[in-house]
């Protein structure tokens, strides 16, 4: 693939992402079948502002700052600072951040929204970096999904997506995409599983209709804070479990790009149909037809009138003023020279074998970091397990383990000294010191799991900050190695909400509080 084409497929991604996601954002999260044959909203010349968009801006950044070779934390850190959209998962992992929390855990601890869609939508920047390199591009996804998604559907979901938007700049064939997508993904996992019943059901002979009515009675979560029609209301379709959007929305997106049989206006417009997150739906499978076919691909009616600007509405307008790229052009070169930037690094290739595409057996194992932190040294991994949520209660003792692992790549052993420092009012079991001898890990004693108990006597604090200090008696580049292990004291039971519908479509209902 030359230059140019690949600049087109790049162009026509981002530009794909400002046409769904303008053509579904007025009617996001509304639980009804949405008749719309073109964009809704005032046109004005101006795309709508959307999150789906900005995330991935923000990690750009991120690049630009720090390089190719970032990861949760780093991608953590921007979110935390510049990410000023609060709802949902989003707030949550701000909040557990903010607490000294590190990925995972951020995702995972009191998230409810751990199984939603504020991942996936954010997954092209990793297509864009890694064309043709699905695996590399799943792995980033990874790292970018539990951040705030945790050990939740929703970190599947990213690595579907981006998989299968790396295949597809060299594979047009949308069944096979799919068949790389899930490649990636655990076949128990609801994502997996909602992605086959929607190739069943569609094999099946179901119509758009009879699909819609599937989803609704099978995978949908709870949305009663949205409009619904009165229609899916008497069906019983304002129930379902708050935050388990993913796998239904996902579901669209498969139908969207089944039923519409190639043709983009009938993929993205039958994605929209559905209801739910239209703007998320819509802005995936248009930037997927963006990478397939490039921007020459666009008919002049879906760009003419949004133009070709970027509006955001998520990212800090004062730290990162001057930063945020000001049209979809502006942010195509900027990729393009990370993407130079990591190809460089990471000694890559093209890579036009669809048979490569495909994850390779050892890819899963990556998603038992979804339990654990992870701080890489030098010779050194820890992994921070905490063994259920990182609460503490008085009396009552708190499991926390390390996993250590030795990444020596000469031959060699040693012994690592361990020290957990206390706080006031905490005991440390069996004690605080500890020695470990470990091999090379390949030579079978070396990983090892240190195991400790945090008990908390009298009055609770609000959160317990501890540091664990690990050194190699061998001292290797003379570095002590520092991890902090974060707990809090959490009281109150969740009170069940009234809601209260007071206003026309387009008016939240509130719960009474």
């Amino acid at each position: 693939m030359n230059k140019e084409e690949f600049r087109s497929k790049v162009y026509g991604c981002w530009m794909g992402k400002n046409i769904g996601g303008t053509l579904g954002m007025p009617m996001e999260w509304e639980r009804c079948k949405n008749d719309i044959t073109y964009y809704t909203h005032d046109l004005n010349g101006e795309p709508l502002p959307n999150d789906d968009l900005d995330i991935q801006i923000l990690w750009l950044l991120a690049m630009e700052d720090r390089g190719i070779h970032i990861d949760a934390k780093d991608l953590g850190e921007y979110f935390n600072e510049f990410m000023i959209f609060t709802h949902a998962e989003y707030g949550v992992a701000k909040t557990n951040l903010r607490s000294g929390f590190q990925p995972p855990v951020t995702g995972s601890f009191n998230n409810d929204f751990k199984d939603s869609c504020g991942s996936y939508i954010r997954s092209e920047i990793w297509a864009c970096l890694f064309p043709g390199h699905p695996e590399l591009a799943a792995q980033y996804a990874f790292e970018d999904a539990i951040v705030d998604h945790g050990d939740g559907e929703g970190v599947y979901a990213e690595i579907f997506i981006a998989a299968m938007e790396s295949a597809a700049f060299y594979c047009r064939d949308i069944r096979k995409l799919i068949e790389i997508g899930l490649s990636y993904i655990p076949e128990d996992c609801a994502v997996s599983r909602g992605i086959r019943k929607a190739i069943e059901t569609y094999e099946a002979g179901m119509n758009e209709e009879e699909t819609r009515e599937y989803i609704m009675q099978n995978f949908i979560g709870h949305l009663e804070w949205h409009y619904i029609s009165e229609e899916d209301e008497e069906k019983g379709y304002n129930n379902g479990k708050m935050g388990w959007d993913v796998p239904s929305n996902i579901m669209i997106i498969i139908y969207g790009l089944l039923f519409g049989e190639g043709n983009f206006e009938k993929s993205v417009l039958t994605a929209v149909h559905y209801g739910e997150d239209t703007d998320c739906t819509a802005g995936t499978i248009a930037s997927l037809f963006g990478i397939m076919y490039g921007i020459e691909f666009f008919e002049e009616k879906w760009i003419e009138p949004i133009g070709r600007k970027i509006v955001t509405c998520s990212i800090d307008p004062f730290r990162m003023a001057g930063r945020i790229p000001a049209t979809v052009e502006e942010l195509t070169d900027r990729v393009l020279a990370i993407r130079e930037t990591a190809w460089e690094e990471l000694a890559l290739t093209e890579e036009e074998r669809e048979e490569s595409y495909f994850a390779k057996p050892y890819f899963r194992n990556i998603y038992e970091e979804m339990k654990t932190i992870k701080y890489e040294f030098p010779y050194l991994n820890v992994r921070v397990d905490y063994c259920g949520d990182p609460v503490i209660t008085r009396d009552e003792p708190k499991k926390i383990k390390f996993i250590l692992s030795n990444t020596s790549k000469s031959v060699t052993s040693d012994r690592i000294n361990v020290y957990l420092y206390n706080r006031e009012g905490c005991t440390v079991l069996p004690q605080n010191e500890a020695s470990v001898f470990l091999t090379m890990a390949h030579m079978g004693a070396g990983i090892k799991e240190l195991e400790y108990e945090i008990c908390a006597e009298g009055p609770l604090k609000p959160v317990y900050r501890f540091a664990a200090e690990f050194t190699y008696e061998e001292n290797k580049n003379r570095r002590v190695m520092y991890v902090p292990v974060v707990l809090v004291s959490e009281t109150g039971t969740v009170r069940e909400v009234k809601w209260e519908k007071k206003g026309p479509r387009g008016t939240n209902n509130l719960p009474r509080i």
